[in-house]
């Protein structure tokens, strides 16, 4: 529980610094050893996050790329909880692990795609698919607009995450995998997260947020390994 408390902080921090990274920091090392707390935990606080976030950036957002990614959410989030249900455990920890791969090295790579219509929808649906399956649905719709001012990337990406996780939390709820239990954690690492929240005010002052990009890419990395070496029954 401690080293969740601390890995929600600095979680919590990169998040509020970059508008992403609670689910592509915190969830690979939750899943080596709570993965029960997964996709709930992540989900139920990155809701909270990204209210804190709209309300902090609520000046600088894109609003067609929140309609559009909305317009894909919606079938990939209900794919998401389908795979939630069906899926073995194993299964998902390696597509959490792939998706935390796929999107640091695209990130890494430079790919700049562009924010269109049929990006954004693409985006919003693997978006919910990942957010709703793995709580890691950032980075696809980040990796769209790398070309934005990282600020109107933390506003467009907090409206995207509030509807976005309210949707993934009431599928879960209906399909029975997210109950009272998450709730209670969430609630119980709450104040750790907002604490961690509150320093990325003092991070977007004084911290390059390219650097803090790049090193929860690469501790990300080498989460997602892990996960699967775990998976597969390497370690």
């Amino acid at each position: 529980m401690i080293i969740i408390g601390v890995l929600l902080f600095v979680a919590a921090c990169v998040q509020g610094s970059i508008g992403f990274g609670l689910g592509m920091l915190a969830a690979p090392i939750i899943a080596l050893i709570r993965p029960d707390l997964l996709p709930g935990l992540i989900l139920l606080l990155a809701f909270g996050f990204s209210i804190a976030t709209w309300v902090r950036e609520r000046g600088a957002v894109e609003w067609p790329v929140v309609g559009w990614s909305l317009v894909g959410r919606v079938p990939g989030s209900m794919l998401g909880a389908w795979a939630v249900v069906a899926l073995p455990l194993v299964g998902l920890k390696i597509v959490l692990a792939v998706a935390v791969i796929v999107g640091t090295v695209s990130s890494i790579i430079g790919w700049r795609p562009g924010h269109g219509r049929r990006n954004s929808v693409a985006a919003g649906a693997v978006g919910g698919f990942l957010g709703t399956t793995t709580a890691i649905g950032g980075p696809p719709l980040a990796l769209i607009m790398r070309s934005m001012p990282v600020e109107r990337v933390r506003g467009t990406l907090s409206v995207c995450f509030v509807v976005g996780s309210a949707m993934s939390i009431g599928l879960l709820v209906s399909a029975g995998a997210l109950g009272w239990e998450h709730i209670r954690v969430a609630l119980i690492f709450a104040p750790v997260a907002i604490a961690g929240f509150l320093l990325s005010g003092l991070v977007n002052r004084y911290l390059d947020t390219k650097a803090v990009y790049r090193g929860s890419v690469a501790v990300s990395l080498v989460g997602a390994v892990a996960v699967i070496l775990q998976a597969v029954g390497v370690v």
